[in-house]
Parts: C-alpha cells; structure tokens; sequence
C-alpha cells in the first residue's frame, strides 16, 4: 500500500511540473529580441531593424540590461562603461 501511494504522489507530481513547463517554441515567442548593430531596437524574433534592416537576432536576459551610448548606439558595455567615441557613460537602453 505504501508503494502504490508513494507511486502515485511522485506519478501526480511529474505531471504537475510537466504541465507547467514551456515548450522550446513557448519560450522563443516570450524572448526579447535586439538588432547586432543597434541594441536599443528590440522585438520579437524575425522582426526587422528600422535603422538598418537587419533581423532582429541577439536574444536579450530579461534580467541583463544593456547599456549604449546616447550618441553612438553602436557602443555597447555594461553599467559604468564609457564610450570608446566620446567617453560618455553608457546609459541604460531596455
């Protein structure tokens, strides 16, 4: 009896969690995605840049924020950076 009950809750639960999990092609649809070029261009996957016309291919973490340049786009880094360019600082862009 032990090991029908025991069978049962871990069986209940695999399907549970299961369930609940997102299929590879749920969570493509979810990602944000950005130009190369321009960074602060963001869309779905095989949007098309505005700025230079180029798929929309590097998938942005929701928890890491890009920083880009006011005046060049086109520099990126992470927080603190400056601008190889002019030396502005990076400023956030999502």
């Amino acid at each position: 009896m032990k090991y029908k009950m025991f069978f049962l809750i871990a069986f209940l639960g695999a399907t549970t969690f299961f369930s609940n999990c997102k299929t590879h092609k749920e969570m493509e649809t979810t990602l944000t995605y950005s130009c190369p070029m321009h960074p602060e261009v963001t869309g779905k996957k095989g949007d098309k840049c505005p700025k230079c016309g180029m798929e929309l291919t590097v998938p942005l973490s929701n928890a890491a924020a890009v920083y880009s340049c006011p005046m060049h786009p086109e520099v990126t880094g992470k927080k603190g950076d400056k601008c190889s360019k002019c030396g502005m600082e990076l400023q956030k862009t999502n």
